[in-house]
């Protein structure tokens, strides 16, 4: 793997492709393919894998999928909603209200009346 040094020489190496005649710009392209193969083989793939995977898209699908992304200046399939800053409390949904407990706390006295009785009878206490 190449360090951030030797690769930001390799990008220089290639921002001045332009610039090249054609035998140096067939060696760069031939480096950078050894980079690239070099690279497959890093991550656990053959080179065979690799090049099926080439073959399966092809370099122009590719470069235009990357133009069509360059070309929106948003990132995601949809734009982001135009909205005003929520206001706390205007929600849909109004806020939860206490429940009301009376029945339950009924019950619980009708329990304690026949396990134990009333609350001045003390005949089961002994």
């Amino acid at each position: 793997m190449l360090s951030n040094h030797d690769m930001q020489r390799l990008q220089r190496l290639v921002n001045l492709a332009p610039y090249m005649d054609q035998e140096m710009q067939a060696k760069l392209l031939e480096v950078v393919r050894k980079l690239k193969a070099a690279e497959g083989q890093a991550c656990g793939l053959p080179a065979s894998a690799i090049a099926d995977m080439e073959k399966a898209v092809p370099t122009d699908l590719v470069q235009a999928i990357v133009q069509d992304n360059r070309r929106s200046s948003l990132p995601g399939w949809l734009p982001p909603p135009k909205t005003a800053p929520v206001e706390r409390g205007s929600g849909w949904q109004s806020p939860p209200e206490p429940e009301d407990r009376s029945r339950q706390f009924a019950m619980f006295d009708q329990m304690v009346d026949a396990m134990v009785g009333g609350p001045n009878d003390t005949s089961k206490l002994k």
